[in-house]
């Protein structure tokens, strides 16, 4: 059962969102037709330097949610129509499901540093990166909907993206209270020693990239396998579950957020009578597990006001960033050194979700190495 001090945890968010207002300013708009608007950047260590971190956080809380202009595009194969998975540096591969383990797919994709295969390279090895989907798309999105097969050419990292479940099936990256299905106890008992024996790894150089669903597993994993991951990148993700908890008591709510139903019930139990079960795959309550990691990068847009209930919209983000707000706090209160970047407006989709990795990935990767 996890503990925590909730007046204390109240009292310090709530000192941080007072800083944050007595500290408020406005950034400018983009240009309209910009890539991307206005990026706020911070670093944050609160048990070397409180103030700087409670500044840090005050700082991001002043960035409005409003729609900055930009234009989210991408060169991403799904746009240009090129092989999102030439056979030089791709492999399609199934490690196996283990008795009593159930998915529901156990298609992995795997993408391979340039040179790879080369003879000269031969006992070279290499960090790993697991990336982790987001609910309405699966494992191979991040492939053709991103750039990341060609900006990760000039990365010397072995990229392992395994099937998460997707739309009413979205796995949330766990093992269901009602048992239908065991993804983490897939994803982290099968397929990360599986990954090692048959590709070239540095043992123990690990690091995780998630996605809106994805970057709650980034956090639950690292929380509940310590040791496990070095380094993780959270895009756009949820990062406090308690957000969704509306989602397990009422269907009519559950439609109006458009979540698929009644899943959330199915994977953590009613969010009353099972509610250690809930805090137990919510970041922002394992946050203090959260300590042993080398690197925490964080990104997030802040969204805008709307009145559509499409998944990919800039509303979406801004219910994501309602969440960054006491997720940070709790990263604060319990001293977890953490990046992040937080960009003005945004929608929730894969254009908006493809910037972020050009600023994260080295960072990421470096960490995997020390």
């Amino acid at each position: 059962m996890i503990r925590h001090r909730p007046h204390r945890f109240a009292a310090t968010v709530a000192a941080l969102v007072a800083l944050a207002a007595a500290l408020t300013s406005l950034a400018p708009s983009a240009t309209a037709g910009s890539r991307e608007g206005p990026v706020t950047i911070v670093q944050s260590d609160a048990g070397t330097d409180p103030v700087g971190a409670a500044a840090a956080y005050a700082r991001l809380m002043t960035i409005p949610s409003r729609d900055s202009g930009a234009i989210y595009r991408s060169h991403a194969p799904q746009q240009t129509g090129a092989d999102d998975c030439p056979a030089v540096r791709c492999r399609d591969v199934r490690p196996p499901v283990p008795t009593g383990v159930r998915i529901i797919s156990n298609r992995t994709r795997v993408i391979l540093p340039v040179g790879y295969g080369d003879r000269a390279n031969r006992n070279k090895r290499y960090p790993v990166v697991y990336f982790w989907n987001g609910a309405r798309s699966d494992y191979a999105a991040w492939t053709f909907k991103t750039e990341l097969l060609q900006m990760s050419r000039q990365w010397d990292a072995i990229f392992v993206m395994p099937s998460g479940g997707y739309d009413s099936r979205a796995g949330m990256m766990s093992d269901w209270h009602d048992g239908s299905f065991q993804w983490e106890t897939w994803h982290t008992g099968t397929v990360v020693p599986w990954i090692d024996r048959h590709f070239r790894t540095i043992r123990g150089a690990r690091a995780m990239v998630g996605a809106s669903m994805g970057g709650l597993g980034v956090f639950t994993y690292a929380a509940h396998h310590p040791g496990m991951f070095k380094a993780v990148l959270s895009i756009s993700g949820l990062v406090d579950t308690t957000a969704l908890s509306v989602a397990g008591i009422d269907e009519r709510l559950n439609d109006a957020l458009d979540l698929p139903k009644p899943y959330l019930r199915r994977i953590w139990g009613d969010p009353v009578l099972d509610r250690d079960v809930w805090n137990d795959h919510n970041p922002t309550w394992l946050a203090p597990k959260l300590r042993g990691l080398n690197k925490v990068l964080i990104t997030s847009g802040t969204g805008y006001p709307g009145t559509t209930t499409d998944i990919h919209s800039g509303e979406t983000e801004r219910r994501v960033w309602e969440q960054h707000r006491t997720f940070l706090a709790a990263l604060t209160a319990a001293r977890v050194p953490y990046s992040a970047r937080v960009m003005e407006g945004g929608i929730h989709n894969w254009n908006f979700f493809n910037n972020p990795l050009r600023w994260a990935m080295p960072q990421l990767i470096a960490a995997t190495r020390s």
